[in-house]
């Protein structure tokens, strides 16, 4: 038995590390579950709690003339997705957390030269002001965003260009990861995964323990010897 953090680098010799940010490194899926409240809650009103359930399939646009006809507002689309942008920007500026035993894991991941990198389908700014205020740049030889890229998570094209930043090979690559198609493209392009457990990907959790090499509930997870 042994924390995950401590005990990954005595079963493993990864010549790299890549991490997902929102639900793998971050704990800020709550953040977006629940960005249409905060919004509304700018303006005076109490939505129902099952407003994050209703918006979590849309895109930002979509979800933002939904709560437009619900809730009958005079402001339009454009400016409540800007308005939920800027309290998504202020949660990441200011509340956002790292999961459990994160920080430990890098700090030991670092203090044994593995290279790491990070792929986000989030943007830049968000991830900036987080990594900032939680001092986490230094850690890694750099961000990738799937916008900036021009390439998403579903093909293998972003997960290959991580590892060539590294001068590491997929084989000797570990992709840390909350997302099913990550996991999946990942597997299939020859990289190993550490799956990390997410609220928001509870629906999936059966089919990701059964790809990932490993699943932890966190980087604190005690692993069985």
């Amino acid at each position: 038995m042994g924390i995950f953090y401590e005990q990954f680098l005595k079963r493993e010799s990864p010549a790299g590390v890549i991490f997902d940010v929102d639900g793998t490194l971050l704990d800020s899926m709550p953040v977006w579950a629940h960005s249409g409240e905060r919004y509304l809650s700018t303006i005076g009103i109490e939505a129902p709690e099952t407003l994050g359930r209703a918006l979590f399939s849309m895109t930002m646009q979509d979800g933002a003339r939904y709560i437009k006809e619900t809730f009958a507002l005079t402001q339009t689309a454009q400016e409540i997705k800007d308005g939920i942008i800027r309290v998504v920007e202020e949660a990441y500026q200011n509340e956002t957390l790292l999961k459990p035993g994160a920080l430990a894991f890098l700090n030991i991941l670092r203090e044994a030269g593995i290279p790491m990198t990070v792929i986000t389908s989030n943007d830049r700014p968000l991830i900036a002001a987080a990594f900032c205020r939680l001092g986490l740049e230094p850690y890694f030889k750099e961000i990738l965003t799937c916008g900036e890229f021009g390439s998403g998570k579903d093909r293998p094209d972003i997960f290959l260009a991580a590892a060539r930043r590294m001068n590491s090979q997929p084989a000797d690559t570990w992709v840390a990861e909350d997302g099913l198609y990550a996991m999946r493209t990942a597997k299939q392009a020859g990289y190993r995964v550490i799956g990390v457990a997410d609220a928001c990907s509870k629906q999936d959790e059966a089919e990701i323990r059964r790809i990932a090499d490993y699943f932890i509930t966190d980087f604190t997870h005690e692993m069985n010897d």
